[in-house]
């Protein structure tokens, strides 16, 4: 049943992932895809997911992951333009401008993890809900943690 569910994490993944990385530079699409697998996986294992669940739970994860990559995509380009009118002295309205599209981002995300959220607890049981909080902060602390460490050692992350 494991294998299964592993094999089935592995299948969905791949079709999920490929389309919204498409416009990201290679590397990035490269790091987002193996992360992307890395947490199906082991979200697979730490829920105990069965088929059921997993074919319920990994389209609202593509749905949203595309979403969210276009978003993240939008706040860099967004952080850049920022950067450069600070370095250039830009006028204020400039500033605010760029500033007002960074919240109107910033709002656009936080409303689709809720949307998401009431999605998957729609899937999850009480119990796999709350499993799922203490993982998604466990593996956002452990992917940070990974990076900072490659950045130590002056390896390349992206």
């Amino acid at each position: 049943m494991k294998a299964m569910k592993v094999l089935m994490v592995a299948i969905l993944a791949g079709g999920m992932l490929s389309s919204p990385l498409l416009a990201q530079p290679p590397k990035e699409k490269r790091v987002r895809e193996r992360i992307q697998m890395l947490r199906m996986w082991k979200l697979t294992e730490e829920l105990d997911l069965t088929e059921k669940e997993a074919a319920e739970l990994f389209p609202i994860f593509g749905k949203y992951e595309k979403k969210r990559a276009k978003l993240h995509h939008q706040r860099r380009r967004l952080l850049d333009k920022l950067r450069g009118l600070i370095q250039k002295g830009a006028p204020p309205e400039r500033i605010n401008e760029v500033i007002r599209k960074l919240e109107a981002n910033y709002r656009e995300l936080s409303r689709m993890r809720e949307e998401e959220w009431e999605e998957v607890k729609r899937v999850l049981t009480p119990d796999q809900q709350a499993r799922y909080i203490l993982f998604h902060e466990r593996f956002a602390r452990d992917m940070w943690r990974m990076i900072q460490k490659k950045r130590k050692k002056g390896e390349e992350w992206r």
